[in-house]
């Protein structure tokens, strides 16, 4: 046991000194889930500037009311001249212009649906709704909240209610914001990265020098060696874990229920140890120090932005899908989501868990069989 602490404890300074190491497990985390909780956690207050063209006067101030009345937009008045220019400086996310004789025609179709009692077909007051075309994301938002404000307008005209319409249920975590979905995909990342970057580069470049091979010499068997690494390389990825909950709680108001903090916890070990072993695998496929960094770039790439963690995966063509379903990385993300926030999964715990396991399995064989304690010539 003394030689298992003492190993530690080498480990431990050996990674201190390591400044990639620290840099791809620690701060490089940190610097991204800032950033991004900075870019992400005012969503809640995003509003869009509506410009109104009011060419009917004081008979369609009802319209305008309507609109004024909506806290996703702040409305300007003014001419069509100065509304269009605004638009086309990026000023405004959509302009409304409502033409002349818009209130009459409103008030005749009022009239005539309380007199004959059903709808008529009269001339229809038309808006004219312009955008820019380059700005699709939010004048797509805004377009949505004009029809629906019109439609509440027709249903308030003639008081018949629609025959058909959306009740929505929310059966996931309330009020989740992006934040909240990308603080369990950047752990996934922190754990991937400790596995990969943090593995696989410091073991090849132990084996190049051969410390590996002194040390196999020695009386400590490797397996105590082996094993003092993995339980370091554990404690990081519980470190990791527990500083960047502590900033989302801190810093971006992400809430975290104490009852989550076990099942969590289970998933960190099963997801750090899949890719801890699976970054031994990528360093018994590795010559050299050089030849480590391009082995294992080109996973971490394809993980980082093929596995949902940052974007849902129904944003990604469907002839990618099958990378996407079998992509490790894609199931842990995953499962930090349902145990840390209960948000919506893709699929169930038990096949995030099967899957997890399973990669863990196929690395740990296959590390064993391509791991080397001596440089390969």
């Amino acid at each position: 046991m003394r030689s298992f602490i003492h190993l530690y404890i080498a480990t431990v300074r050996e990674f201190r000194r390591d400044i990639s190491a620290l840099f791809w497990t620690l701060a490089f985390p940190i610097i991204f889930i800032v950033i991004f909780g900075i870019i992400f956690s005012n969503e809640g207050d995003i509003s869009f500037d509506l410009g109104i063209v009011n060419e009917d006067g004081a008979a369609s101030q009802q319209l305008i009311d309507g609109f004024e009345g909506i806290d996703a937009f702040d409305v300007s008045i003014g001419s069509r001249e100065d509304e269009l220019a605004a638009l086309e400086d990026g000023d405004r996310s959509a302009v409304i212009i409502i033409p002349e004789g818009t209130g009459a025609i409103l008030g005749r179709y009022a009239s005539q649906v309380r007199t004959a009692g059903s709808a008529p077909d009269p001339d229809q007051a038309v808006l004219e709704v312009v955008y820019d075309a380059a700005n699709q994301s939010s004048a797509q938002i805004v377009l949505n909240i004009v029809d629906k404000v019109v439609a509440g307008m027709n249903e308030g005209i003639t008081g018949i209610a629609p025959a058909m319409t959306v009740r929505t249920r929310q059966v996931t975590a309330d009020d989740l914001r992006s934040i909240d979905y990308l603080l369990p995909g950047v752990i996934g990342m922190s754990l991937m990265q400790l596995g990969l970057m943090a593995t696989a580069g410091p073991l090849v470049s132990l084996r190049e020098k051969q410390v590996l091979r002194r040390m196999g010499a020695t009386p400590l068997s490797k397996t105590t060696m082996l094993a003092s690494q993995v339980l370091f390389r554990l404690t990081v990825a519980f470190v990791q874990t527990v500083v960047l909950l502590a900033l989302g709680a801190i810093l971006f108001d992400v809430h975290i229920e104490a009852s989550r903090l076990p099942a969590t916890a289970g998933v960190v070990l099963l997801g750090a140890t899949m890719f801890i072993v699976l970054g031994y695998f990528l360093s018994g496929l590795a010559k050299t120090e050089e030849a480590v960094e391009s082995l294992v770039s080109l996973p971490y790439f394809i993980f980082m932005f093929l596995s949902g963690i940052f974007f849902p995966i129904e944003m990604m063509p469907d002839w990618i899908r099958p990378l996407v379903d079998v992509i490790p990385l894609t199931y842990l993300g995953d499962a930090l989501r349902k145990t840390l926030l209960d948000a919506g999964s893709y699929f169930s715990m038990t096949t995030n868990l099967v899957v997890m396991v399973g990669w863990l399995v196929a690395s740990a064989v296959l590390a064993v069989r391509f791991f080397r304690w001596e440089p390969q010539g």
